[in-house]
């Protein structure tokens, strides 16, 4: 493990990112399917109608049960019709009942997205079926969040889904979000009934894509979270009412439900930001322990045998982990990626509702994109479905000047033709290429000197327990709650315009504005991007928060991006960082106990961080700004004890030759947008 930016690796070479068990790889562009566009796919429904099976289970081979509802082609009576069928299998944890009742409701296709029967393709021939995953809904055993026992009865339902008098035997797996996360994990099973994957708002890594970004605690997405579902699995009393037969069943499913989630991860976490209490098995924010190891999909991504097309949301809270699954399986199998605008709740909606999105570069509507990929894959037909454009992104800014074009395609990412330019911060609160002067000034920020709000509420007798932190840092309405709030407040934007532009936030935090001069020309970078940030602190520990804004010639500060870093977390490990050209530009840190250097008090050091990938256009005139503060408790929170180091402390930021903080931007020629 070594600390090196522009010189580990020679000039010329690209490499992956690496993952906890592998070292980051030579990485070759691909350059096929050039050219490739976008066409509507759709045709007519072979059913007039859907049949709703009753509440069934699957008994596993530990004798546990897992609760499943099956939806089937139907006639006009919602009757099932005769015959075999591919199926579409997804594994929930928010209650396969409620997903296929919202799937009555909600008959628009892409049902998948709630765990719901999708009426539009089992109409055209599917099979649809939805598990509660272990531990969760009308499922036995105690819920332990993605982990083994978890896994391993997702092969058991692929099993048993394959086996069935009206499955045909092949199996696509699909989803959203959590639905997403446990179809990339079906398929590392290697079960050989699984012919494809359909994959929505899914990460990679969820310890550094969510739960504990730069080493800080996401409390406010992590504590809601899992409240909302430890609520939504606590209770199975429609399904007991419904089904009387099952009703002691559904009652000992649910009293094993409670521990799992609240002991293993929601209390201690909690304890530990309320008292410095330790012990989680999910570790803390301070250490990337085994327990994130097999619940992450990026481990074994590499091993994907099926066809699997990604989407993503440009904000998504997820939004580090689509490319960098797309990376891993590119080679191996058909992949495809699409990044969608916006966060979780928004780029899902856009995903399925904005069928126009062609007419600006875009994808189709996933409605149809789910089709189409099953056809190809499961069904057989040719459907174009291999050569879809391998890279769709939607572009910040891309389209702002009333232009069509919103999204940009490429043959992979990240884009062949990029060029990583680093960009320096002076003394003077500019940014541009040159290299900083000898005595150029230094800048000061300040860590809050009190902690988050913490509020607690508990329900069914200790069953059910939800905490919510309130930031109250100023980052409490920007895009960093939004994010850590599903994109839920995204919708309020014109009526709380803080969540869509920096400046307040940026103003409440005091954080120091760096901006370069307006831009002479336009300005289109995409990809991974990395902050070298040289800081000293009167305090051990220390954290960093950083923003990419664009700033119009009207002043507004439009978010590109943003990241959160604990300066005591700063280790790289350089053989599993991806370097391009020979430049450091996605730092992989350890989050070990053991990588762990506090600060020495107003000693400088260089922290480097990752920014997640993004893609933007900034037009001539406007200007990039990078805000620094010292804290952003919408996105990450210390534990306890850290807090109490860091509490007050001074952080210094360096703009000198032998302290030059930078910025490397994956810059593009504007002419590869299409």
């Amino acid at each position: 493990m070594g600390l090196g930016l522009d010189t580990a690796m020679a000039s010329g070479t690209t490499t992956t990112l690496g993952t906890r068990g592998s070292l980051s790889q030579a990485n070759a562009p691909l350059t096929s399917n050039a050219g490739a566009a976008w066409h509507n796919y759709s045709r007519p429904a072979e059913y007039p109608g859907v049949a709703q099976l009753p509440l069934q289970f699957i008994t596993l081979k530990s004798g546990k049960k897992l609760g499943v509802m099956v939806a089937l082609p139907g006639d006009a009576k919602g009757k099932p019709v005769a015959g075999t069928f591919p199926v579409i299998l997804m594994q929930t944890a928010y209650r396969a009942d409620v997903g296929n009742l919202l799937g009555y409701v909600l008959p628009i296709g892409n049902d998948e997205f709630i765990g719901g029967r999708d009426q539009f393709l089992i109409r055209r021939g599917y099979a649809s079926v939805t598990v509660d995953v272990y531990g969760t809904g009308t499922s036995d055993g105690e819920w332990q969040v993605l982990g083994p026992v978890e896994q391993e009865a997702y092969n058991e339902a692929i099993d048993w889904a394959a086996q069935q008098p009206w499955s045909n035997g092949k199996v696509g797996v699909a989803g959203t979000s959590y639905l997403g996360l446990t179809a990339v994990l079906a398929s590392e099973q290697l079960n050989p009934a699984v012919k494809a994957s359909f994959a929505i708002a899914v990460g990679v890594d969820p310890y550094r894509d969510v739960i504990a970004t730069g080493g800080l605690f996401n409390a406010s997405f992590i504590s809601l979270w899992l409240g909302l579902t430890q609520w939504l699995t606590m209770g199975n009393e429609l399904e007991e009412a419904q089904y009387p037969q099952y009703a002691r069943q559904l009652q000992a499913a649910t009293q094993e439900h409670g521990p799992g989630a609240i002991n293993d991860m929601l209390l201690p976490m909690v304890h530990n930001v309320l008292g410095g209490v330790s012990g989680s098995p999910a570790g803390s924010a301070t250490d990337d322990g085994d327990f994130w190891v097999s619940r992450s999909p990026g481990e074994q991504a590499a091993t994907i045998p099926v066809p699997t097309l990604l989407i993503s949301g440009s904000h998504d809270l997820w939004q580090r982990g689509a490319p960098l699954l797309y990376e891993q399986m590119k080679r191996n199998v058909n992949t495809k990626l699409i990044v969608e605008p916006g966060e979780h709740a928004e780029a899902i909606s856009a995903s399925i509702l904005d069928a126009d999105s062609t007419a600006s570069g875009g994808a189709p509507s996933s409605v149809t994109l789910l089709l189409q990929w099953f056809d190809q894959y499961l069904k057989g037909m040719n459907t174009g479905a291999d050569t879809m454009p391998n890279v769709t992104q939607f572009v910040s800014g891309y389209g702002a000047d009333g232009g069509g074009f919103r999204f940009t395609r490429s043959t992979d990412w990240p884009n062949p033709a990029i060029a990583p330019t680093r960009y320096y911060l002076h003394g003077d609160l500019s940014v541009d290429t040159r290299l900083p002067k000898a005595g150029e000034a230094t800048h000061t920020v300040e860590e809050p000197k009190t902690p988050p709000v913490v509020s607690i509420a508990a329900s069914k007798g200790g069953n059910y327990l939800m905490a919510m932190v309130v930031p109250n840092d100023g980052s409490g309405c920007s895009l960093n709650m939004s994010e850590a709030l599903l994109g839920a407040p995204g919708f309020l934007a014109g009526l709380m315009p803080c969540l869509a532009e920096d400046n307040t936030v940026e103003k409440t935090q005091h954080a120091l504005l760096y901006e370069t001069a307006p831009l002479t020309e336009d300005l289109y970078f995409n990809g991974p991007i990395e902050a070298d940030v040289w800081m000293s602190s009167t305090a051990t520990q220390a954290a960093l928060s950083l923003r990419l804004d664009n700033v119009l010639p009207n002043g507004d500060a439009v978010p590109i991006d943003s990241a959160l870093m604990s300066a005591a977390f700063r280790a790289v490990d350089t053989t599993r960082s991806r370097y391009i050209d020979g430049v450091m530009v996605q730092p992989w840190h350890p989050f070990t106990a053991a990588s762990a250097q506090p600060l020495v008090p107003n000693q400088p050091v260089l922290v480097p961080i990752e920014v997640f990938p993004t893609a933007v256009l900034l037009r001539k005139g406007d200007r990039l700004r990078i805000a620094i503060s010292a804290s952003n408790r919408a996105e990450g929170i210390w534990d306890t004890p850290m807090q109490a180091l860091a509490n007050g402390g001074v952080d210094t930021i360096y703009n000198d030759p032998d302290h030059p903080s930078s910025i490397v931007l994956p810059v593009l020629p504007t002419s590869t947008l299409n």
